[in-house]
C-alpha cells in the first residue's frame, strides 16, 4: 500500500485532518520572498515592458503555479518538498534566460534577423524550461480529490482539497513524453501562434516539448543546462559549472560562418561579371581574400573577438582551398 507523503509543514501548507491540502490561487502561491525574487529576476532577464512581461511570462507562470500547486518535483531527489515543482519551475526559467543571453540566436543568421527574433527565442527557452518536468504530474504522481475522485492535469487546475502520492513502478523517462498531454494548459493558442511564425525556432521547440532535447539544437542545450543548474543549486552543488556555455569548436564556428556567407553574401557562378566563387559539380571553390575578410566580419558580429593568421594552399577537397587559421578568443 502506498503511503501518503509527509514532511514538516508551514501553517499555510498544513493539511486537514484527513490529510488533504487546500488549492490556492497563483497570487498566493507566488507570494513568498523567494518566489517574488525569482519573478523579479525573470523580468529583468526578459528585458521587456511590464505589459509584455505579463502576457508572455507572468501569465504562463501563473497558470503553471495553479496547475502544480504544492506538488514536489521529485520523491526523494531535488525539490522534493511541498511546492518543489513550482520552485524548480521558477528557478529553471531564470537560469534558462541567463544562459540564453550568452547566445546570438538563431546561430548563423544575419544580425538583423537575430534582433527581430530575440524575444521569441528568449520566450521559447523560458517555456521549454518551465514545462520540461510538467509530465511528472501526469504519470509519476497520483492526485486524489476530496471525495475520492482522481485528478488529472488535463482537467485544469485543482479546484478542491487534494492529496497526492507517488506511483510505484513508474517509468522515469515517461514524464518527458507526457508533457505533450499538458503543455496546452500553460501555453495559450496565441503564444503558440506567435512562436509558430518563426520557422527556425518552431521545430526545435516542438522537440523540446516532446522531451527530445538531442534533436532540439541550442534550444535543447539551454533547457538541459538550466535544469542542471537548478538541481545543482538545490542539492548544494555549484550551479555555475552547469551554466558554463561550451565553447564551439573552430570547425563549428567556421562551418556556420561559411554557410551564412555562401547563402547570403557571395555571388557564385555569376555570369558576365566577377564571382566570389564557383560551384563545380559537388565542389565549391572560393576566392581566398574575400572569404577570409567575410569570415572575420561574421565572427565579430557573433560577439567573437578574433584574430586570423591565415594561409591558403590548393586542395582537391570540397573547398577549392583549405583554410588554416588560429583563432584568439
Amino acid at each position: 500500500m502506498l503511503s501518503w507523503l509527509t514532511r514538516r509543514r508551514t501553517p499555510q501548507e498544513q493539511p486537514s485532518a484527513a490529510g488533504y491540502l487546500a488549492p490556492a490561487r497563483s497570487q498566493d502561491l507566488l507570494n513568498t520572498p523567494r518566489r517574488q525574487h525569482l519573478l523579479e529576476n525573470i523580468w529583468h532577464r526578459a528585458s521587456m515592458s511590464r505589459q509584455q512581461f505579463k502576457l508572455l511570462y507572468q501569465g504562463p507562470l501563473e497558470r503553471y503555479a495553479e496547475l502544480v500547486q504544492l506538488l514536489p518535483a521529485s520523491e526523494n531527489h531535488h525539490h522534493s518538498h511541498r511546492g518543489g515543482m513550482l520552485d524548480h519551475g521558477l528557478e529553471i526559467v531564470a537560469y534558462a534566460l541567463k544562459i540564453r543571453q550568452t547566445y546570438l540566436l538563431p546561430i548563423g543568421a544575419p544580425p538583423e534577423a537575430q534582433s527581430a527574433q530575440a524575444e521569441a527565442w528568449s520566450a521559447a527557452a523560458a517555456y521549454g524550461a518551465l514545462i520540461h518536468d510538467l509530465g511528472k504530474i501526469a504519470v509519476d504522481i497520483h492526485v486524489e480529490l476530496q471525495g475520492g475522485k482522481t485528478w488529472h492535469p488535463w482537467h485544469g487546475p485543482i479546484s478542491t482539497h487534494y492529496r497526492f502520492k507517488y506511483v510505484k513502478g513508474r517509468e522515469y523517462q515517461l514524464h518527458a513524453a507526457a508533457t505533450a498531454l499538458i503543455y496546452g494548459q500553460i501555453l495559450t493558442p496565441e503564444i503558440l501562434d506567435w512562436l509558430s511564425g518563426f520557422s527556425e525556432l518552431w521545430k526545435p521547440l516542438i522537440y523540446v516539448i516532446a522531451g527530445q532535447y538531442e534533436h532540439a539544437g541550442i534550444l535543447g542545450e539551454i533547457v538541459v543546462k538550466a535544469d542542471q543548474a537548478s538541481v545543482a543549486q538545490e542539492l548544494g552543488g555549484n550551479p555555475d559549472r552547469a551554466l558554463a556555455a561550451p565553447k564551439q569548436s573552430l570547425q563549428r564556428q567556421l562551418a556556420d560562418g561559411l554557410r551564412h556567407i555562401v547563402r547570403d553574401k557571395f555571388k557564385l557562378n555569376h555570369p558576365g561579371g566577377p564571382s566570389d566563387g564557383w560551384f563545380a559539380q559537388d565542389a565549391l571553390w572560393l576566392v581566398s581574400k574575400p572569404i577570409a575578410d567575410q569570415l572575420r566580419a561574421y565572427l565579430l558580429t557573433q560577439g567573437i573577438e578574433c584574430g586570423f593568421h591565415d594561409t591558403w594552399t590548393p586542395s582537391p577537397r570540397s573547398f577549392g582551398h583549405s583554410f588554416h587559421a588560429h583563432l584568439d578568443t
